[in-house]
């Protein structure tokens, strides 16, 4: 009786221990999520602040004078590498299966938009003032093979080239407007300089000699 007991009591503190174990690791995966959540939110905000700085440095250099071009130039030379940077954190964390929810869904749209914005204003400064920017749009399936590979070629053709790669999953609702645009129908996809697509996996030759 005395050992039915016992038992009994380590069959209970054995079910406490391992409730609250797994209470601690959903706790302790929720913080993580909400400062990942913040970390890229920031990351975000400082990318805004670069565009209405940029923007509201046009509208200025319109009314009272100065060169557009040189303006736009200097501000785009700070605006890539952080939108590139944030991609490259949202990239990281799908793959990992560690970010999830409205807030993060919320924010990869918003970062989806800041990329439409910026490749607009790129392609304004190519057109406009003369500048050989490469330009890239690459559209992706979240955890598919192909798109995985493909996004490494396209690391190696920003580290060797400087092209400039703007990256959407094309299942988002918010940029059907864009996939409509160029008929995207499978992943990988890739638009080059508006005058050359690629579609399914393209390897690092072929690209680099679609280039300017």
């Amino acid at each position: 009786m005395v050992k039915k007991r016992n038992l009994a009591r380590a069959f209970f503190v054995s079910a406490i221990i391992a409730v609250l174990i797994f209470s601690l690791g959903l706790f302790v995966g929720y913080g993580l999520d909400i400062l990942r959540v913040k970390d890229v939110s920031t990351s975000l905000k400082d990318v805004e602040l670069e565009t209405l700085n940029y923007i509201t440095s046009q509208e200025f250099v319109e009314v009272f004078g100065g060169d557009n071009c040189e303006l736009l130039s200097s501000r785009m030379s700070l605006l890539s590498p952080q939108i590139f940077e944030i991609g490259q954190t949202l990239v990281k964390f799908e793959e990992k299966n560690i970010f999830s929810g409205d807030e993060y869904k919320y924010l990869k749209g918003k970062y989806f938009l800041l990329e439409i914005r910026a490749y607009v204003l790129f392609t304004r400064l190519k057109n406009e003032c003369s500048r050989d920017y490469d330009l890239i749009l690459y559209f992706y399936d979240q955890h598919d093979e192909d798109s995985k590979r493909q996004g490494e070629v396209l690391d190696k053709l920003v580290e060797i080239d400087k092209a400039n790669v703007f990256s959407f999953d094309r299942n988002f609702e918010i940029i059907n407007f864009l996939t409509d645009k160029y008929e995207i129908k499978e992943s990988p996809t890739i638009i080059v300089n508006e005058k050359k697509k690629f579609e399914g996996l393209t390897f690092l030759g072929e690209l680099r000699e679609s280039l300017n």
